[in-house]
């Protein structure tokens, strides 16, 4: 017995006390984290994800070799060995275990031997972690990727060196540049404090310019109809056979060649029966590019002038990168694709350097979207590519690699890809018979400004663009041959011995040819989709599904198709002729670098408790909400169809169903602490719909039976309705959403009886998590919070007394620049900053956000008629704008805010005379979630390793001078995780980039609808949520529009001028702003969004 408790404690040769036991002495409570590498609870330090999931290279936030000295002070056993930095006590093992190092001063820092001949810190020979005996293992067997000794020290040694020249060129640009004043906020650190190093691989080559390399730019001008990259490669083919690897299209105005070469001639015209007929080429004004002054540029030498970087007394294209170097980096892009679209001729060839395979591809699925009437799942196809692109990064010139996938129209006849919908959802072919109304404003949207070739029955054919459906068909269209006879369209295809199978079918409208007389409808049977048209609908689930599982592939295996699919495609200088002749050269492997990963924060749930958070997950489990709110009065709303009826019908009472999914749900709620109990439910209906406006049926009830509902109810008293669906279908979930957000003003939850139908137990109970999540926020509770955090803490010492407000705004577009755009702004008004309130605005399709101070200033004085006073910190996350914009922002959006700040000061001093108000200060950060970098793990084992939550990169693969970084904040559940970029536009904080970057991971924990971290700033995706709830408000105006039956209809002008678009564009804007009120007024202080 006695013998047994002393090899428990002190293990089997009596001296070594177990792991569980060395934790307890060391200090591992529920008040003080076990792990003090990710800060966690839940797990020993052996399993922490931030050291396993680096592959092995890291142990502990240490080097190859290098034992980390301790910081803090004493806390622990006194160790021995080595001494650290300063003195005192070590926060590490007990005084019996002198390897194990510790935090503290005058001690080994942790990381040290267990003995001589076990390892416990970093690598040493050919064992890894090693634990006490045997805990580690060789290295080919600890955990994490095997990767053996001397390739993490080449690898560390490797990252090392790029470390030390990129801390040095920094120090060289701030002693160089730092007395000018730039547009946005520089680097000036780079953040080696916060977190634990790490490596990872990235998807950038290093691209070798070299020293010799001169690059001309021609001024290249079309004149002619048609103005395509084909006409254009044709124009170079036909005009300069022998140059066609080195003349260099940008296809947006511009053509590169090498110095040595002219055209001979500035304009270049054909006539006749040349394929080329009927147009001009203009090339002129020749420049050479400043390639040197490019490499400068990005190595921040001194040679660089001060006038050639972007200072914010100019006004520049790119707001970043100065415009002689943009013209550079044009000219790389326009290079680098010039090979592959050259060989490979069945390449889709998409704007910038895109390419997609048209051979191949997915088709979509079954209804993957909703249009009147049509099953367009033959239509389009889920393709694969590859992006490349040149970019500068720091001491080094970049070609970002990656992998993309996207959707196309179906190459192929016509009427193969259209099939009729019917009643029951199901599809059928094409019959012989005219298109019902609702099929025909299903056509015109499906195919508005879709190009098709249109094969004759005399063998000749035409591309044209469809407009919409004739109103006559083939039987009913006479037309006149060229003997002067008169024929119906469908006797003269017998006559050409190529007869129509449906004949009854209305002809196809087409956009006639500039200047043409000639004939522009056509029989559907003739005409044939043309290559590589992106398909322009929203997808449905089960088309997004599909696209997800063909577009989410685990790390390893993207990193090994990327790589080999770039040397495939693009090739190295010795098989591509373009690069080497332009004497540029990209590296065989992809680029590795060094990193952080920051530490997990801390997060409050009911009941005074902390999360647990598991490090690799970003996630954790809640029992209690951290303030539940009571469930508001609800009315349940069943939706049926029922095909048979003429008109919809609603009757009392719901199925078994959709009572016991509501019992579920109000079982969580009551779980998570929400009273339920008192909840008063109002009615109880079941809308039974046909199918003749179906949306009008849903508005009906709204308007009727739940408007008296809430005139019932005491005057401060709110009402919720929860909705059980049986089909999932885009116009239910609208029409519901405008009843409720715009025209009655309830709040709505949306239940999907056909997929909780689907679910096993282990999924409805995150289902109902989700939904329980939802109910709280949208019932006024707060279901946890980062205001606790050590870090937020720090940097706003008045944090919890609501000194910081937290702003997101974005913009939505609807695809057609007559088309108005969607502008959302959210701001917090408490300290958990996880409940935001939203504004919306309806604009013309614009990316700059129209009357932001007037709704900026909104935003401030709830907050200060909800606490008395302004807030000292105002942190903004604007989303959805590119690099070019950035500056347009800062001089628009930003000097908007900063008005409506001043505004708000001024009108409390006039009311209150209150001398000591302080301006807020400000700080604006952009957030980009469409770009193209991607980390790895630096060697994958398998397709669980991936980046962990916490990654943040802010060297080599960043901006050269100014401030951002990328962090991915969150755990991919499917797939290689994508991190957000963010990009300091503003900084009246002066805040370091460790603590920019520790802000934004622990506000990623703080979005109320979910118990795991988000990929970007909660701000910015709320602002998106609250975007994507108002198009549902004004959907279907849109695809009236869009198929004919608006102000605006038609293809969106494309063929008219700018007055002309921007005229459709007002119209549209005034009708849709018309029908669509906006947010009703009873639910701008609610979560309605969410």
């Amino acid at each position: 017995m006695a013998d047994g408790i002393i090899r428990l404690l002190f293990g089997h040769d009596g001296s070594s006390p177990p792991e569980w036991l060395m934790l307890a002495l060391a200090g591992g409570s529920r008040s003080r984290p076990c792990c003090r590498i990710c800060g966690s609870y839940g797990h020993r330090r052996q399993n922490c994800h931030a050291v396993r999931s680096l592959g092995g290279i890291v142990k502990s936030g240490l080097r190859v070799g290098e034992r980390e000295r301790g910081r803090g002070d004493g806390e622990g056993w006194q160790s021995y060995g080595s001494p650290s930095r300063g003195g005192g006590q070590n926060r590490g093992s007990p005084h019996w275990r002198p390897d194990r190092g510790g935090r503290g001063r005058g001690s080994p820092g942790r990381g040290g031997s267990y003995n001589n001949s076990s390892p416990r810190g970093g690598y040493n020979y050919n064992t890894s972690r090693g634990g006490y005996s045997g805990h580690g293992g060789p290295s080919t067997s600890g955990q994490g990727s095997s990767i053996q000794a001397s390739e993490m020290a080449s690898l560390a040694r490797s990252c090392s060196e790029d470390v030390k020249k990129e801390d040095d060129a920094l120090v060289k640009r701030l002693l160089a540049f730092g007395t000018s004043r730039w547009t946005f906020p520089i680097r000036n650190e780079y953040n080696a404090t916060t977190g634990t190093t790490a490596y990872v691989t990235t998807n950038y080559y290093e691209l070798t310019i070299g020293g010799g390399t001169k690059i001309a730019r021609f001024t290249f001008e079309i004149i002619g109809p048609n103005r395509s990259k084909d006409m254009i490669d044709s124009f170079i083919a036909t005009q300069f056979p022998g140059h066609i690897h080195y003349l260099c299209p940008d296809y947006g105005g511009y053509l590169y060649a090498p110095v040595d070469w002219t055209p001979g001639k500035e304009k270049f015209e054909y006539t006749g029966s040349h394929r080329l007929s009927g147009h001009a080429f203009i090339l002129s004004h020749r420049m050479i590019l400043n390639i040197g002054g490019y490499r400068n540029y990005v190595a921040a030498t001194t040679a660089l002038t001060a006038g050639s970087l972007p200072l914010s007394h100019e006004k520049t294209e790119n707001s970043v990168i100065p415009v002689e170097f943009q013209a550079v980096l044009m000219a790389l892009n326009a290079i680098l694709i010039r090979n592959p679209r050259v060989t490979n001729p069945g390449l889709i060839h998409e704007k910038g350097n895109t390419l997609y395979n048209s051979q191949g591809g997915t088709d979509l699925p079954r209804n993957p979207c909703d249009i009147d009437g049509l099953d367009v799942g033959g239509g389009g196809c889920i393709v694969l590519g590859l992006h490349a692109s040149a970019r500068p990064g720091s001491q080094r010139c970049l070609v970002n690699a990656s992998k993309v996938t996207n959707v196309y129209y179906k190459v192929g006849p016509l009427k193969n890809m259209i099939n009729l919908r019917q009643d029951n959802n199901l599809s059928v072919n094409l019959s012989n018979r005219r298109f019902t109304d609702k099929e025909e404003r299903g056509i015109n949207r499906f195919l508005a400004g879709v190009l098709m070739r249109v094969d004759l029955p005399d063998g000749s054919s035409q591309y044209r663009i469809f407009k919409r459906l004739h109103d006559r068909s083939a039987e009913g269209t006479v037309w006149e041959t060229q003997r002067g006879v008169n024929v119906t369209v469908s006797a003269y295809s017998r006559q050409q011995d190529k007869p129509l199978s449906l004949p009854r079918i209305q002809l196809l409208s087409f956009k006639p040819k500039r200047g043409s007389t000639d004939r522009c409808e056509f029989p559907l049977e003739w005409c044939t989709v043309a290559q590589g048209q992106k398909f322009r609908f929203r997808l449905k689930a089960s088309g997004s599904q599909a696209m997800i599982k063909m577009a989410c592939v685990p790390p390893i295996e993207y990193m090994q198709k990327l790589e080999q699919e770039f040397s495939t495609v693009f090739k190295r200088a010795e098989s591509n002729p373009t690069l080497s002749h332009f004497g540029l050269e990209i590296g065989k492997d992809l680029l590795k670098v060094q990193a952080r990963t920051l530490p997990m924060p801390r997060v409050s749930l009911g009941g005074q408790r902390m999360a647990e958070i598991t490090p690799d997950q970003g996630s954790w489990r809640c029992n209690t909400f951290l303030r539940a709110a009571d469930l508001w009065p609800y009315i349940v709303l069943e939706i049926r169809e029922n095909h048979r009826a003429r008109e919809n019908s609603v009757v009392n009472g719901v199925s078994p169903d959709c009572e016991g999914t509501l019992d579920s749900l109000f079982r969580r709620c009551g779980q998570y602490g929400m009273k339920v109990e008192t909840a008063k439910e109002l009615a109880a209906l079941t809308l039974y719909l046909n199918d003749e406006a179906p949306d009008r049926g849903i508005i009906k009830v709204f308007e009727e039976q739940v408007a008296t509902a809430k005139r019932n109810l005491p005057k401060d008293s709110s009402l919720l309705v929860f909705c059980y669906l049986h089909r999932t279908d885009s116009k239910y979930y609208n029409a519901i959403k405008l009843a409720g957000d715009v025209l009655v003003g309830v709040l709505t939850i949306c239940m999907d009886g056909i997929k909780i139908g689907r679910m096993n137990q282990q999924s409805q109970t995150g289902y109902f998590n989700t939904l329980a999540l939802k109910v709280n926020l949208k019932c006024g509770g707060t279901n946890h919070s980062t205001a606790g955090d050590p870090t937020l803490r720090r940097i706003f010492p008045g944090i919890g007394d609501n000194s910081v407000m937290l702003f997101g705004a974005d913009v939505s577009h609807s695809g057609r620049r007559d088309l108005p755009s969607i502008a959302a702004i959210v701001s917090s008004y408490e300290s958990s900053h996880s409940r935001l309130l939203s504004d919306i605005r309806f604009q013309t399709n614009k990316e700059m956000i129209e009357g932001m101070k007037a709704v900026v200033l909104l935003h401030i004085k709830r907050f200060y008629q909800t606490h008395q006073h302004l807030p000292k910190f105002i942190v903004m996350f604007r989303d959805g704008v590119s690099e070019s914009q950035y500056r347009e922002v800062l001089d628009k959006e930003v000097d908007a805010i900063d008005s409506a700040i001043d505004d708000a000061v001024v009108a409390i001093k006039t009311k209150f005379g209150t001398e000591g108000v302080e301006k807020p200060k400000l700080t604006v950060l952009v957030v980009g979630k469409r770009h193209h970098t991607r980390f790895f793990p630096p060697n994958p084992r398998d397709d669980r390793d991936k980046t962990a939550p916490g990654l943040v990169v802010d060297r080599a693969v960043t901006a050269v001078y100014e401030k951002d970084f990328f962090l991915q904040a969150h755990c991919a559940i499917r797939g290689t995780p994508r991190p957000a970029h963010y990009f300091v536009i503003r900084d009246d904080m002066k805040l370091s980039d460790p603590d920019i970057q520790s802000l934004v991971f622990v506000w990623s924990f703080s979005f109320g609808r979910s118990f795991r971290s988000v990929s970007y700033a909660p701000p910015a995706y709320c602002a998106d949520l609250a975007c994507g709830r108002a198009r549902a408000w004004i959907q279907r105006h849109v695809d009236d529009i869009k198929s004919g039956g608006g102000p605006g209809s038609g293809s969106g002008g494309s063929s008219g001028g700018s007055t002309d678009i921007t005229t459709m564009a007002e119209d549209n804007l005034r009708a849709i702003s018309a029908a669509c009120s906006g947010l009703h007024s009873d639910l701008r202080n609610q979560m309605w969004y969410i």
